[in-house]
């Protein structure tokens, strides 16, 4: 059983959320959903032949420094077009929750953002962090397995 996805023919997004226990949330800058420069989950696509997971792993390592476990999700949706073609799929996952903010910062970019200073976040994120809040999270399955880097 294949765990890692060889081709896809929409586009897989990850964003990924890790919270502290003072409610701060880890974001980097960059494109908000209306277009304009501000705070967002790191997020990025996943390319075809690569696992889901650890992609993200490494996406998260190069824009923050942090490396954290990756293998279960807050939240997904659909992305469709104006005709309701489905264009994407995205996830939320569990970047982890930490008793206290780290004492080492990020790398330049991302920062420790409180989340009351998050006006207006996008509905998945919204959803995402209702979640993290209640600690309902799912396992990132594929073809009912998990990928192998979960374990790494």
């Amino acid at each position: 059983m294949h765990t890692t996805i060889v081709d896809s023919p929409i586009p897989l997004t990850f964003h990924i959320l890790a919270t502290t226990h003072s409610n701060h949330v880890l974001m980097v800058r960059g494109n908000r959903e209306d277009g304009d420069q501000g705070w967002v989950l790191p997020h990025g696509q996943v390319p075809n032949g690569r696992c889901v997971i650890l992609t993200a792993r490494e996406h998260l390592i190069a824009t923050t420094g942090y490396d954290r476990t990756l293998a279960e999700i807050y939240a997904s949706s659909p992305r469709t077009d104006e005709q309701g073609t489905l264009i994407g799929l995205d996830l939320v996952l569990d970047g982890g929750h930490l008793p206290e903010l780290p004492s080492n910062d990020p790398k330049g970019g991302a920062s420790w953002v409180p989340m009351r200073e998050l006006h207006e976040p996008p509905g998945l994120y919204q959803y995402a962090i209702i979640a993290a809040g209640q600690r309902r999270r799912l396992p990132l399955l594929v073809n009912g397995d998990r990928p192998e880097a979960a374990f790494a």
